[in-house]
């Protein structure tokens, strides 16, 4: 969760990074081309700037997050990203502009990777939402669905429907109902 300026720019700075390796230029050229991550970019930096302001108190960063959040909104939709504050950690990389969709209870670990077209969410109103651990990685198509923890480092299937937890780290998990593949050892 974003609690400061400092934490902010740490955010800002790593996400920078994954989408734009080579640095500003590399960024200046993405939204001069109107690259599809440029755009992905623009809606990440807009929840992250919603997620500070969120978090602070005073009628300052209350106008502030009315306006980000709005602007987060008017992006999502353009995007197809329904994607509340403080679900996600730093390190959010969305590889396609698809569907994705996330309740605003669900709690993902840092390094998350998203190619789209994914849900996380609850079973329906006022039930528990997934908690995913660091370095998850979501195939295209696939849900994460309910009461559910799943590891760190696991990778899910594209199509795949996780409804159940997953409790080995670095776990490939596929099928619907998904279930365990193989398990990564970690050293």
């Amino acid at each position: 969760m974003i609690c400061d300026k400092k934490d902010l720019k740490e955010y800002l700075s790593c996400e920078r990074t994954l989408y734009f390796e080579k640095g500003r230029s590399a960024c200046f050229k993405a939204w001069l081309l109107g690259s599809k991550m440029y755009r992905i970019w623009q809606f990440l930096r807009t929840l992250r700037l919603a997620e500070y302001h969120k978090n602070q108190s005073g009628l300052w960063h209350h106008a502030a997050f009315a306006w980000y959040h709005r602007r987060k909104y008017a992006l999502g939709i353009r995007l197809g990203f329904e994607i509340p504050e403080n679900c996600f950690a730093k390190g959010l990389m969305i590889y396609h502009i698809a569907p994705i969709v996330v309740n605003e209870d669900a709690r993902i670990g840092e390094n998350c990777r998203i190619t789209g077209n994914c849900c996380i969410g609850n079973t329906g109103a006022d039930t528990p939402s997934p908690v995913l651990g660091s370095d998850v990685t979501l195939g295209w198509g696939c849900s994460v669905i309910g009461d559910i923890r799943i590891a760190d480092g696991a990778v899910i299937g594209a199509g795949c429907v996780v409804v159940k937890n997953v409790e080995q780290k670095g776990a490939h998990v596929a099928g619907v109902p998904g279930h365990v593949l193989s398990a990564k050892r970690r050293s």
